[in-house]
């Protein structure tokens, strides 16, 4: 994975000083993502996607405008641990086989009893209804950090589109909306710029869905009771290639 190209060489430098120092903590590795905590003046929390072994995207809650020493640092102790994202899918497959049906659907209801998200990751996977309050309490209580509204959004709610959950994929990108409307108070704008690009490319992916008439019409009521100028610079141009903006004002222009 070539990640070098996307740091300049004083940043890679400082972030290499980091690795050395012990300063990463992996938290969860997948074949799709890092998720770490780095100590630096504070701890900050950061994810980095990965598609086809390549970077897709990277986020640090740091304050620094761009790709920073702390992605950097991570980015070391992957390649110096190549381990972390090993996994020996024959190996899975092998204890599984080997498991008598009894004893996996007792480990399975035992897990599930004690895990929330697989629960519901479950219920996703066989076709059941999923708890909505689980997700927007679980929406709500990531919060507390923008990194943690991004992995909601990167695991949670691709998940459920892939599942066709549309409607409660709507209700939780309404109240990210609004969750943007904090950090631009508080202007926290490299946080605000990429959530606001993930909610247009999943408001690109339901246009492009069977849920096409709802998306539209959700967008229609983010444009016409949002005044919040960036959000509404991005989702009307995404309205306006798969609707007519122009009738949307002068429709609702005649109502008032």
């Amino acid at each position: 994975m070539d990640w070098k190209k996307h740091f300049e060489s004083q940043i890679l430098e400082r972030g290499y000083d980091y690795y050395n120092f012990d300063a990463v903590d992996i938290l969860k590795v997948t074949n799709r993502s890092i998720d770490a905590n780095v100590m630096g003046s504070s701890l900050y929390r950061l994810r980095i996607n990965i598609k086809n072994d390549n970077i897709e995207s990277m986020y640090c809650d740091c304050p620094y405008e761009g790709n920073c020493k702390h992605l950097a640092a991570v980015l070391y102790y992957a390649d110096e641990h190549p381990e972390i994202f090993s996994k020996n899918d024959e190996d899975i497959k092998s204890i599984v086989d080997n498991t008598s049906c009894k004893d996996l659907k007792d480990f399975i209801i035992n897990e599930l009893s004690n895990d929330d998200n697989l629960l519901n990751r479950f219920r996703l996977f066989s076709n059941q209804s999923v708890d909505e309050t689980y997700y927007i309490n679980k929406l709500k209580n990531s919060f507390s950090s923008p990194i943690n509204v991004i992995n909601f959004m990167d695991e949670d709610l691709n998940i459920l589109i892939q599942n066709r959950n549309y409607n409660l994929v709507l209700k939780l990108c309404e109240i990210i909306i609004d969750y943007l409307e904090d950090l631009s108070y508080n202007h926290e704008w490299d946080s605000f710029d990429n959530i606001l690009d993930k909610i247009d490319s999943i408001m690109i992916r339901l246009l492009e869905s069977d849920c096409e008439n709802d998306a539209l019409a959700f967008l229609e009521n983010v444009i016409l009771t949002n005044d919040n100028i960036d959000i509404l610079d991005i989702l009307t141009d995404t309205y306006s290639r798969y609707g007519d903006v122009k009738k949307l004002f002068e429709e609702n222009c005649t109502k008032l």
